[in-house]
């Protein structure tokens, strides 16, 4: 793999992000981990932490989701957090003292991350993907657990994941809209940007992608605002990208009308962009996809290899488990002690899709420790009292929650001392040595990974862009085009060439083909282009 494409994103590694709220999910997670830890403090259980804290982190996913498509996710989300907390608490159990201990856990991580990363990709649960579950499996085949223990332990976990769906839950019902004026509001600035270089075929595409997305958040809209005038300036909004994007030669609006309707729309302002976009009533509300027969689907590309569009899911989980084993062995056998969190590091900076954008993960992964364990340090240097320990979990969890969007380095330097903190509950290591043990397992698995996907095979990725391609072609040389169908395919074309690109160099892309193939799908959408038959 030449240089140019190993470090085609090493740019972005410092790059830093304002899109999505901040503040209400750094509440909720501080609330879902504050609460169970005062109720452990309280009754002397601290010895419990683990379970608490990783069923808590329930309430780190589906940041920004739409009321409905929330608590679908954050109820499966709680059920797999459990599940990896089981398979810890028994390798905990059942290994735990043995010579195979280690051995066992980690391979235990390592499945469980590349299980887990490979379904949140295929049902697109958004971050942070597997690496809870692999934390959380890790952490707790550490514990020293008795069999008798084992229940109360799961119990607790069972208990924290239940309370963070409720406060995310009773969130998202009070925050109503917002998720969905947010969707908008990045689809009216995508659809300004496409303006100002209409000729490129990237902005059109983000723009695609951007209005796709608010299309769907403003159809998963409860009964209690699909009669409202809020929802119908949405509709509306949503309505004038699109008929922007089919007509951007002779536009109604221009940039700074949409920039300006961006703003509005953001801070709940009556939003009204001139353009052709008329349509007011709400899209019909849709049927969920079913996330089980995404997970089936896996089962059909595992039996039939570059034929199926989720194909590349299986050698990516692979890529993911290999780097996660591979990476706690040898921490293992450097010496280096909790090898289990090399494992978590790699299914951390695997958790980009290609090689090229695992590079600045890893950077942000290793810098983002390297600072938070001074924190960890100084913390744990002071021997602060289980009161203290409380509040500090619960405000770390809250500033990595309040910054990990910004850049995932930010997020890193106040996640690192939660974990050391959680580690140092059930350890009698002195701190200089669990905050050493910490960088070096998180540089040697955090190196791993991106090693391993550098040499693994990029057939797959490779084949899912040929497959698209295919694709688009035969939906949009139908005698009636779908346009439903034809948009879903190129936004599949589309995403498969951006992780590809990270994967090969550009000689091997079909470049070429889909410059052509996009932009005659596009004119067809349009109405600009005749189809066949017609």
């Amino acid at each position: 793999m030449p240089r140019s494409v190993l470090f085609r994103d090493l740019s972005r590694t410092f790059r830093i992000r304002r899109a999505g709220p901040l503040l209400w999910p750094a509440c909720r997670a501080l609330l879902s981990v504050s609460v169970p830890l005062v109720i452990l403090l309280g009754l002397d259980r601290l010895d419990l932490v683990a379970g608490a804290v990783f069923g808590a982190l329930t309430s780190v996913y589906s940041r920004n989701d739409p009321y409905r498509r929330q608590v679908r996710t954050l109820a499966a989300v709680a059920v797999g957090m459990v599940l990896a907390v089981a398979i810890g608490d028994l390798v905990a159990v059942v290994w735990g003292g043995s010579t195979w201990h280690v051995t066992v856990a980690l391979l235990a991580t390592a499945l469980v991350g590349a299980l887990a990363t490979m379904a949140c990709t295929a049902v697109k649960a958004g971050a942070p993907g597997g690496l809870m579950f692999a934390f959380a499996t890790g952490a707790c085949a550490h514990l020293p657990l008795s069999a008798g223990e084992l229940p109360v332990h799961l119990g607790v976990t069972a208990a924290s994941a239940t309370l963070a769906w409720t406060v995310s839950y009773v969130g998202a019902r009070v925050r109503g809209l917002r998720p969905q004026r947010e969707a908008v509001a990045q689809a009216l600035e995508a659809t300004a940007a496409h303006l100002e270089a209409p000729s490129g075929l990237p902005t059109r595409h983000r723009a695609a992608v951007a209005v796709d997305r608010a299309w769907n958040s403003v159809a998963e809209v409860g009964k209690r605002h699909r009669a409202s005038s809020v929802l119908a300036d949405l509709v509306r909004a949503v309505s004038t990208c699109e008929s922007v994007l089919v007509d951007d030669e002779s536009p109604r609006a221009t940039p700074a009308d949409l920039r300006r309707a961006a703003h509005a729309v953001r801070h709940g302002e009556p939003s009204r962009p001139s353009g052709k976009g008329e349509r007011g009533e709400p899209p019909a509300q849709r049927v969920p996809e079913s996330r089980w027969r995404t997970l089936r689907g896996l089962g059909v590309a595992a039996l039939r290899p570059g034929q199926h569009p989720s194909a590349w899911l299986l050698p990516y989980a692979a890529r993911v488990g290999v780097a996660a084993f591979a990476a706690g062995v040898l921490t293992h056998l450097l010496g280096i002690g909790h090898a289990y969190w090399a494992a978590v590091s790699a299914v951390s900076v695997l958790q980009a899709t290609s090689t090229s954008t695992s590079v600045p993960r890893m950077v942000q992964r290793v810098s983002g420790t390297v600072f938070g364990v001074l924190v960890g340090l100084a913390v744990l240097s002071a021997h602060p009292a289980a009161w203290v320990v409380v509040l500090l979990l619960a405000l770390l969890q809250w500033g990595a929650e309040m910054t990990v969007t910004v850049n995932y380095a930010f997020g890193l330097f106040f996640a690192t001392p939660v974990a050391l903190l959680v580690s140092a509950l059930g350890s009698a290591l002195p701190p200089h040595e669990l905050v050493a043990d910490r960088v070096w397992a998180t540089l040697v698995g955090a190196t791993v990974a991106v090693v391993v996907a550098r040499l693994a095979p990029k057939r797959a990725w490779l084949s899912r862009v040929h497959l698209a391609l295919a694709g688009v072609r035969r939906l949009s040389s139908a005698e009636q085009p779908d346009p439903a169908r034809l948009r879903a395919a190129l936004l599949e074309l589309h995403e498969a060439y951006d992780v590809a690109a990270g994967e090969v160099p550009p000689e091997r892309l079909p470049t070429e083909d889909l410059l052509t193939v996009s932009h005659r799908a596009y004119r067809v959408l349009d109405g600009r282009e005749p189809v066949m038959g017609g």
